[in-house]
């Protein structure tokens, strides 16, 4: 547990870091490209998340399929899931119109939406290493574009 709690606070150090430093890189379609492509490895971690949820409820790892208990575990994933899927949908909308010249407008726009779907996957605890683990990667992901994101600083 407190393995996860310490990844979690190093990746939101390193984002805070870099986001009120102000230091950055300077922005090109290369760095454009790589902010859609990390947002874009997010939503595929995620959908991974949602089949690993069916995959676990099916196999009766979250307990008795049809179970009172093994239905609300499946059923918080999902919905979180779900509504972190929604953020990311709208990120990788916003994203897939950068250009370096709307990134620093853009940019702003994506994190806020990419940091919303991490808030809401972190809301997960199910008594499942195998979930948690998938969850943590999704983070994890979306952290990761969030970082890339804020390091870049576009053409002002």
């Amino acid at each position: 547990m407190y393995r996860h709690i310490s990844r979690r606070y190093v990746s939101l150090a390193l984002t805070l870091a870099i986001a009120y430093t102000g230091f950055g890189f300077a922005c090109s379609a290369n760095d454009v490209s790589k902010v859609k492509k990390k947002v874009a490895d997010a939503a595929a971690i995620l959908n991974t998340a949602a089949k690993s949820n069916r995959s676990l409820y099916q196999s009766g790892i979250y307990g008795a399929v049809g179970s009172a208990d093994a239905i609300a575990k499946r059923q918080q994933v999902a919905t979180a899931v779900h509504q972190a899927n929604e953020w990311l949908s709208m990120a990788v909308e916003r994203a897939a119109t950068l250009t370096p010249d709307t990134l620093p407008s853009g940019k702003t726009d994506i994190v806020a939406l990419l940091q919303k779907a991490a808030q809401i996957l972190g809301t997960v605890h199910v008594n499942n290493q195998n979930i948690q683990l998938v969850i943590t990667s999704a983070i994890t992901a979306i952290n990761t574009a969030v970082t890339l994101t804020l390091a870049i600083k576009g053409t002002n």
